[in-house]
C-alpha cells in the first residue's frame, strides 16, 4: 500500500477515534464519576446516591445532587447533602496519573452537612481516604450557600447561611449569618460575619473577620497540607478587647495515638471589657498582663501529656475583692502536676503557694489530691486579704504569718503549719496575739500548740481530730475571761453606762468528741456561779440533733445580786433582787428533767424596762422535779396592786410548754373584746366586781420558739369543768409581746392593795370557791 494511503487512512482512523470519543465522552465521564464516587464511598463505610450528572465534552461536570450518609450507626455519622455541583477536572493529570491537582474548579450552590461524633476513639475515614481528599482539593472553590452542624460529645457547633470562595489567584471572601459555638465551657453565639480569604498550597487563611465588639479575628490559617498524612493546622492571630491571643494548634492521628500539640499566648486583655461582651453577672476588672501555655498529647492519655501554663494578672476585681496581682506558674508531666509557684500581691499581703502533685487516675481522684508542697504568708492587713475569698473584711483585721508544708501522698496526710499574729480580730472579737502550731499525720490533725491572748484574756488548746472516717476529736482547752460581757454584746448595759466586769473560768477536756466542762462566772458583790457541763457534740451536729443527745448540765448560784448582774433584756428589767437556786438537767434538751430549786427575793423590777408588764416588784420560789415544776408562790406587785400566785409548769416536750397560774387572790378579766393578738398585759385596781372571775392563767408554746397563747379560765369550779371539758370557759389570746407599735392590751383587775371593804365586795361565788 502505498504510504499515501496509509497515511490517509491513519489520519482517518484518528478522527473517527476523535469523533467517538467526542460523542461517548458525556457518558463516559458520568458514569465513571457515579461508579468511582459509589466506590470510593463504599470503601470508607458510606452510602453515596447521585440524582443526575451532566458531563459535556470540555465543559465542566455538574451533579444535581449528591448525597453521602453513613453506613454504620455506631462509627462516625455524616450526612451530607450537596446540590448543583460543578467540577472542573484536569483530565491530563487524571489520565496521565500526573502530580498535580485533579481539580482545578469546584462550585457548590447547596450545601448541608451534619457531623455527629459520641465515640472519640472511632476513626472518621483510613489513611488512603484521607490522602484522596487531599489529591481532590481544589484551586478554586466556591460554596454559595451552605449549612452545618457538628457535634463532638458535649461541643455543637452550628453555622447557618454560609459563603466561601478561594482561589489560588486571587482574594475571596467568606461571610455567614450565624456561628453557633456551645461546650461545657463556653456558649456564644456571632452573626453577620465578613472576611476575606487567601487559598495557597493547600492552605486557607481568614482574615478581617470582625466576631463581636473588641474580638477582631486577623488571620486564621488552616493547614490541610499534610491531609493525607492525617494531619491538620491551625494558627491565628486575634485581637481580643484591647490586647492580643495568638495560637498554633495542630492535630496529628496516623498512629495509634492521637497527638494534639498546642502552642499559645495572651499579652494585656482587658477583664473588664471581657466582662461586659460575655455578660458575667458580676463585673470583673483587671488586665490580663501576659500568658503562656503549651499542651502535648492527648488527655484520654495522661501518660503521654506534657502541658505547661504561666499567666499573670495585674489588678484583678471580682465581687467588689481587688488585688494588686495573681500570678501561676503550672507545668503536667509523667503523670505529675507541678505548681511551680501560686502568688497573690494585695497591697502588703503577700501569699505563696507552691508544690507538686500526682495527676488523678479519675474524676473523683480530684476530690483527695495527691500533693505535698509548701505555704508561705505574710500578711499585714488580714481583713483585705480575706475578703478575696468571700469573707467579711469588717469582721477581720490584723497581721499574720504562716510557714508550713504538707504531703499527702498514698492518701496519708503529713505536714506542719507555724502561725502567728498579732493584734488580730476575729469577727469583730480582739485577738492581742495568736501562736498556733498544728501537725498534719496520716490520719489526725494534731494541735500541738493553740494560745490566743486579748489583753488579760487566755485560751489555750492542744487536741487532736481524726480526719478519717469517724471524725472524731480529742483534747483540753482552758479559758479565762476578766469580763464575760466582751464576749455577749447581748448582755451589755446601754451604751455609755457603766456595767461591773464578770470574770469567767472554763476548762474542759474532749474525749471522741465528748466534753466535761467545769467553770465558774463571778458576779460582782454575789457567791460564784459554778457549773459543769457533760455532753456530746461529734463535728458535723446540728442543733437539732443536739436537742436529741444526752447530757447533763448543773448551776449553783447561791446567792446573785441583780443589781450588779449583767442584764440579759434592755431596756433591764431587774433593779434588785437576790437569785439563789440549784439546778440540774439531764437526759437531753427535747425531753428534759430537771432537778432542784430557784428563789427571787424582794425583787425590783424596772417598769421602763418592762414594757409588757406593768409590775414593779417580784418573789418566787419554783421547784423542779423530773419534767415538772412547781411554782410554790409567785408574788407581783404593781404601784396599786398586790398579786399572790401559784402554779406548775409541764416541760416534758420543749416544744409544747405548759404554764398554769391561780391566783391566791382573785383576778378578774376586763377585757371587754376579743383582741387578734397581745403585747401588753395589765393589772388595774377594781372596787366594784362586774367581771368574772380568773380561775386559772395558762401559757402555751416552744422553749425556743414564737407563737404563744394564753388562756383565761373563767369556770367557777374549775376542777369539774376541766373533768367535763378542758377547754370549756376558757379565753384564748395569741401573744405577741414586743412586736407590734400598736397597744394590744390584755386588761386583768385586782383587789386593791388596800383591803378595806374587800370582804364585802368579794362575789359570793368566790366565797363558794374558797
Amino acid at each position: 500500500m502505498p504510504s499515501t494511503n496509509r497515511l490517509f487512512l491513519l489520519s482517518g482512523l484518528v478522527v473517527l477515534l476523535v469523533v467517538l470519543a467526542i460523542a461517548f465522552a458525556p457518558f463516559a465521564v458520568s458514569n465513571g464519576i457515579r461508579l468511582w464516587i459509589w466506590w470510593a464511598a463504599k470503601q470508607e463505610g458510606f452510602i453515596a446516591s447521585i440524582d443526575q450528572i451532566d458531563a459535556s465534552f470540555l465543559r465542566p461536570v455538574v451533579i444535581r445532587q449528591l448525597h453521602v450518609k453513613s453506613m454504620r450507626e455506631n462509627a462516625l455519622r455524616v450526612d451530607l447533602t450537596a446540590t448543583d455541583v460543578s467540577v472542573g477536572l484536569n483530565f491530563k493529570h487524571i489520565l496521565l496519573h500526573m502530580r498535580g491537582r485533579i481539580i482545578h474548579s469546584l462550585s457548590i450552590r447547596e450545601l448541608h452537612v451534619e457531623v455527629h461524633r459520641t465515640n472519640p476513639n472511632v476513626r472518621a475515614i483510613t489513611r488512603r481516604g484521607w490522602a484522596t481528599l487531599q489529591r481532590w482539593l481544589p484551586e478554586d472553590l466556591t460554596i454559595a450557600n451552605s449549612e452545618m452542624r457538628v457535634e463532638n460529645g458535649p461541643t455543637l457547633i452550628l453555622l447557618r447561611r454560609g459563603f466561601l470562595s478561594a482561589s489560588e489567584t486571587e482574594a475571596g471572601r467568606f461571610s455567614a449569618a450565624e456561628i453557633m459555638i456551645a461546650s461545657p465551657w463556653l456558649r456564644q453565639t456571632f452573626s453577620q460575619l465578613r472576611g476575606a480569604t487567601h487559598w495557597e498550597a493547600n492552605r486557607l487563611t481568614l482574615g478581617g473577620l470582625t466576631l463581636s465588639r473588641g474580638l477582631d479575628l486577623q488571620s486564621a490559617t488552616a493547614d490541610l497540607s499534610r491531609l493525607g498524612k492525617q494531619r491538620v493546622g491551625v494558627q491565628f492571630d486575634v485581637d481580643v478587647f484591647g490586647g492580643e491571643i495568638r495560637g498554633n494548634i495542630s492535630h496529628e492521628w496516623r498512629s495509634q495515638h492521637s497527638n494534639w500539640k498546642i502552642a499559645g499566648g495572651a499579652s494585656d486583655i482587658s477583664l473588664a471589657q471581657t466582662s461586659d461582651v460575655f455578660g458575667f453577672a458580676d463585673r470583673i476588672d483587671g488586665l490580663l498582663h501576659a500568658a503562656n501555655f503549651t499542651f502535648r498529647g492527648n488527655l484520654a492519655e495522661p501518660d503521654r501529656v506534657t502541658a505547661s501554663l504561666w499567666t499573670e494578672l495585674t489588678g484583678p476585681t471580682w465581687h467588689n475583692r481587688t488585688a494588686e496581682a495573681i500570678m501561676v506558674g503550672a507545668a503536667v508531666y509523667n503523670r505529675k502536676i507541678e505548681l511551680q509557684q501560686l502568688y497573690i500581691r494585695q497591697k502588703s499581703n503577700q501569699f505563696i503557694l507552691s508544690g507538686e502533685a500526682a495527676f488523678p487516675a479519675n474524676a473523683s481522684g480530684w476530690l483527695s489530691p495527691d500533693f505535698r508542697g509548701n505555704i508561705s504568708a505574710s500578711i499585714n492587713q488580714l481583713g483585705d486579704f480575706v475578703g478575696l475569698f468571700g469573707a467579711s473584711p469588717d469582721d477581720f483585721a490584723g497581721k499574720i504569718t504562716i510557714e508550713g508544708a504538707m504531703d499527702t501522698r498514698d492518701r496519708k496526710f503529713g505536714g506542719h503549719l507555724a502561725v502567728e499574729g498579732t493584734s488580730l480580730t476575729f469577727f469583730k472579737t480582739a485577738v492581742d496575739t495568736l501562736s498556733a502550731k498544728l501537725n498534719l499525720k496520716a490520719t489526725e490533725l494534731e494541735i500541738e500548740q493553740l494560745d490566743l491572748k486579748s489583753k488579760n484574756d487566755l485560751l489555750t488548746a492542744q487536741g487532736k481530730v481524726d480526719i478519717s472516717h469517724e471524725h472524731n476529736y480529742s483534747g483540753t482547752l482552758d479559758a479565762r475571761a476578766d469580763d464575760l460581757l466582751d464576749y455577749f454584746p447581748s448582755f451589755r448595759g446601754p451604751a455609755g453606762k457603766r456595767v461591773n466586769y464578770v470574770p469567767v473560768d472554763v476548762q474542759a477536756t474532749i474525749n471522741s468528741g465528748k466534753w466535761d466542762a467545769r467553770g465558774a462566772i463571778r458576779v460582782p458583790d454575789s457567791s460564784p456561779i459554778s457549773f459543769t457541763a457533760n455532753f456530746s457534740l461529734p463535728i458535723g451536729t446540728d442543733w437539732n440533733a443536739f436537742q436529741l443527745s444526752p447530757l447533763n448540765v448543773t448551776f449553783d448560784f447561791p446567792s446573785v445580786f441583780l443589781a450588779k448582774a449583767p442584764q440579759v433584756f434592755h431596756p433591764a428589767i431587774f433593779q434588785d433582787g437576790i437569785l439563789s437556786g440549784s439546778i440540774s438537767l439531764s437526759e437531753t434538751l427535747q425531753h428534759p428533767r430537771i432537778g432542784g430549786d430557784v428563789q427571787l427575793i424582794n425583787g425590783k423590777l424596772s417598769g421602763d424596762g418592762w414594757t409588757s408588764f406593768d409590775f414593779t416588784e417580784a418573789g418566787s420560789r419554783i421547784v423542779f422535779a423530773g419534767n415538772r415544776a412547781s411554782v410554790e408562790f409567785l408574788n407581783l406587785a404593781t404601784k396599786d396592786v398586790d398579786l399572790s400566785l401559784r402554779g406548775e409548769i409541764d416541760f416534758e416536750d420543749i416544744n409544747d410548754v405548759t404554764v398554769r397560774i391561780s391566783g391566791a387572790t382573785p383576778i378578774f378579766d376586763l377585757t371587754s373584746t376579743q383582741v387578734d393578738c397581745v403585747n401588753k398585759i395589765k393589772t388595774v385596781p377594781v372596787v366594784l366586781i362586774l367581771a368574772p372571775a380568773v380561775a386559772e392563767f395558762e401559757l402555751r408554746g416552744g422553749l425556743f420558739k414564737s407563737g404563744w397563747t394564753a388562756n383565761l379560765h373563767e369556770a367557777t369550779d374549775f376542777e369539774s369543768l376541766a373533768i367535763s371539758d378542758p377547754d370549756g370557759g376558757a379565753r384564748k389570746f395569741p401573744l405577741c409581746l414586743g412586736t407590734s407599735p400598736e397597744e394590744k392590751t390584755l386588761l386583768l383587775g385586782a383587789l386593791p392593795r388596800s383591803e378595806t371593804g374587800a370582804e364585802t365586795l368579794r362575789p359570793k361565788k368566790q366565797e363558794k370557791r374558797r
